[in-house]
């Protein structure tokens, strides 16, 4: 699978994580951003391993929560090396000229039980749009809170696989963002 694929599948992710986390802070080590896309029918994995995020979730008052994060591009994980050099070029996420992902909540709500839409704007690539993201609480023994979702995000939308990437018969515009978010438990 090219390391374009996986690059947009990376980016769906990032999208997705930054809509899960909560004020008690997020367990960085046991937090995921993964995504999945299809390249000639065939499922590309990956994940980023660099971000940073300023999350503050109130179960009670949701409307006062907020999640920002911030993804470094370059430290896309697609197992395979070859793939990861050509998805931090030009035709795809272009990191010497965009290092950075950034997704910034407008609103938390809940949906109904430990459902929750998390609206904000991602921006990639020089190219601001709006994503709803869902998530489900859970917490684990400890008490932690699990936040957990999936979204798809449209590679296309932020000129990632540009050119010959660009056919979506090889590359789908679709890529399936999945988080698992991890959030310290309060006192």
């Amino acid at each position: 699978m090219t390391a374009s694929l996986r690059t947009l599948v990376l980016l769906l992710a990032l999208g997705f994580f930054a809509g899960a986390a909560h004020a008690e802070g997020v367990v960085m080590d046991k937090s995921e951003i993964r995504f999945v896309s299809k390249q000639l029918g065939v499922n590309v994995e990956g994940r980023f391993k660099k971000w940073n995020a300023d999350v503050m979730f109130l179960r009670n008052n949701p409307a006062q929560s907020k999640a920002n994060f911030d993804i470094e591009l370059a430290s896309i994980d697609l197992a395979s090396d070859e793939s990861e050099a050509e998805v931090r070029g030009p035709q795809w996420f272009d990191t010497a000229k965009f290092p950075r992902a950034r997704f910034t909540s407008t609103s938390v709500k809940n949906v109904g039980g430990d459902k929750y839409e998390v609206s904000g704007a991602l921006s990639m690539k020089g190219v601001t749009r709006n994503l709803v993201i869902p998530i489900v609480l859970t917490r684990d023994a400890a008490g932690n809170n699990i936040a957990e979702g999936s979204f798809v995000v449209k590679r296309l939308d932020y000129n990632v696989g540009t050119g010959v990437w660009g056919d979506t018969e090889t590359v789908t515009d679709d890529v399936l963002v999945r988080v698992r978010l991890v959030l310290k438990a309060t006192a």
